[in-house]
């Protein structure tokens, strides 16, 4: 499906630019306590040298996964046409879950024992599927389940994207039947924004697809390990760039490119699983005389064929779109499979170009010519702006304010667990809540010359009533000083529940990096 029609292109240059909704919070309760907004300095950034992460999955050219050990010897990454030398190797057995009779993840909280091993995002797309394909999609993901031990090898979160939000359905678990069971209650909504390939429908399809796929990003930065997100539906419809005004081209390449960036900075391989018919081609080098040749077939940029897809971001993250089988059952547990058996290897890129926009292409070719590696197909080096929009000066003062209120918006509406940063609240005297921050994901930023350095974040909180639905919010922008005694950040917020308060999520947001954690609290 493309989104070609004129009278939708507005919504999709409001949408892309990630201005979904511009106007976050005022659909919002009214805040309890007014946003205080600091004045900052424009700030700038250049690209520079970094080590570049791969996470390579081997297979045989069916596409079976190759279980021999293997050494660095047998892989050699080429970048833009030059080879790269590996700085860093790690075989599968380095991302292997700890051994344990009882399950180690029965919610977020407990990714942080599991260490670098990888995690499971199960995505069920009702946005973009039609209600049949649904209903069958459910079906095989309990038949897949069901073939699973009771402890899932690998922690595993639901989540749905719906047509008015993108939920959680089950928060990270390995307890095989507590998924089963939530799949088999679920009752999805009538897909009815699938009315045509065209259109504000469509539009909005395509945009709040990618929100969805950047607040997956935001909610895993803290967990270090590799996540393999499975989707199973259609996604997002695909933009024909070549139809499109320069400007909005420009749009939705950029809010593509910014998503894919924030992907691959989480460390996020995406497996899509389409049923309906239809597969693109692509060209495998078998050494590296051949990489030109693949470059040539399998274009460079993603947007080099003229259009942004959805299985494009799949390819591009080093996972597989599957389209045209009916098995999803099967293909569930081959992009786990895959998912779980991968090589890390790291490098420093030898080019010395500093142009943030030229992609740059990657290649990993085996030395048994048998062998197929699939990575990422290559990145666009990422800067501060990519990653926090507040530091983009080429952004909009405004589009960065309405980025920043979509992101916390999207947070404190939302169930999903986000450990960008760690966070934890406890309610204090006249119904003030302390929020400490903790751990590496804080940027501290330099005060002065002294040595001295702060914080600086968004702190915010939201409440519900048994019905689930927000009464009231609070926001504030705050400073906290680094003390020389702890590496933690505490702020506090001023807040005055109603009775029909059941629970409070709380969010902070990093000001320097955009990284971003949440707290629960089930009875405030």
């Amino acid at each position: 499906m493309s989104v070609r029609s004129v009278s939708s292109i507005g919504v999709a240059v409001f949408f892309l630019t990630l201005l979904v909704s511009s106007d976050a919070f005022s659909r919002l309760p009214s805040a309890q306590t007014p946003s205080t907004a600091q004045d900052q300095a424009p700030l700038t950034f250049k690209v520079t040298t970094k080590i570049v992460l791969l996470d390579v999955v081997v297979t045989d050219k069916k596409g079976n996964l190759i279980t021999q050990p293997l050494t660095k010897d047998d892989f050699t990454i080429v970048e833009d046409k030059q080879v790269q030398q590996i700085r860093s190797f790690e075989p599968p057995s380095a991302h292997r879950m700890p051994q344990s009779d009882i399950p180690i993840v029965n919610s977020a909280a407990d990714l942080g024992k599991i260490g670098d091993s990888p995690v499971t995002i199960l995505v069920s797309d009702e946005l973009n599927s039609r209600f049949e394909d649904m209903s069958y999609s459910r079906q095989m993901m309990v038949k897949y389940l069901q073939t699973q031990p009771k402890i899932l090898k690998e922690p595993t979160v639901l989540l749905a994207a719906e047509n008015s939000s993108f939920k959680q359905l089950h928060d990270y678990t390995q307890d095989r039947d507590a998924l089963i069971d939530v799949i088999k209650k679920h009752m999805p909504e009538f897909p009815y924004k699938m009315s045509g390939a065209s259109g504000p429908g469509a539009v909005e399809r395509l945009a709040q697809t990618m929100a969805a796929l950047q607040q997956i990003a935001q909610a895993s930065t803290g967990t270090p390990g590799r996540k393999n997100l499975i989707w199973v539906g259609n996604g997002f419809p695909a933009s024909d760039l070549v139809t499109l005004d320069s400007d909005t081209a420009a749009t939705i390449e950029a809010a593509y490119r910014r998503i894919t960036i924030r992907l691959l900075n989480a460390r996020v391989t995406m497996y899509t699983i389409n049923p309906s018919p239809g597969s693109s081609a692509t060209v495998t080098p078998e050494s590296v005389d051949d990489v030109d040749a693949a470059l040539d077939a399998n274009g460079s940029s993603p947007f080099d064929q003229g259009s942004v897809s959805f299985s494009s971001m799949a390819t591009a993250s080093g996972g597989i779109a599957y389209q045209g089988r009916n098995d999803i059952n099967n293909i569930i547990g081959e992009g786990i499979d895959k998912g779980q058996n991968y090589y890390t290897l790291s490098y420093s890129p030898t080019g010395n170009s500093t142009d943030a926009a030229m992609y740059r292409n990657i290649t990993v070719v085996m030395k048994d010519k048998s062998m197929v590696a699939t990575t990422r197909k290559g990145y666009f080096p990422e800067t501060a702006g990519d990653l926090n929009p507040t530091m983009d000066t080429t952004m909009k003062v405004k589009q960065a304010t309405a980025n920043v209120e979509l992101d916390l918006s999207a947070a404190l509406t939302s169930t999903i667990s986000y450990n960008g940063l760690k966070v934890t609240a406890e309610k204090g005297d006249a119904g003030k809540y302390t929020i400490r921050v903790s751990g590496n994901g804080i940027g501290w930023m330099d005060t002065d010359n002294t040595g001295a350095q702060h914080e600086e974040a968004t702190v915010a909180a939201a409440w519900y009533d048994a019905k689930g639905k927000i009464i009231g919010h609070a926001m504030r922008e705050q400073v906290y000083i680094r003390s020389a005694v702890s590496d933690a950040a505490t702020f506090n917020l001023p807040v005055t529940l109603p009775p029909n308060a059941v629970r409070m999520r709380f969010v902070v947001r990093d000001a320097s990096n955009g990284r971003m954690g949440t707290f629960d609290i089930a009875k405030p």
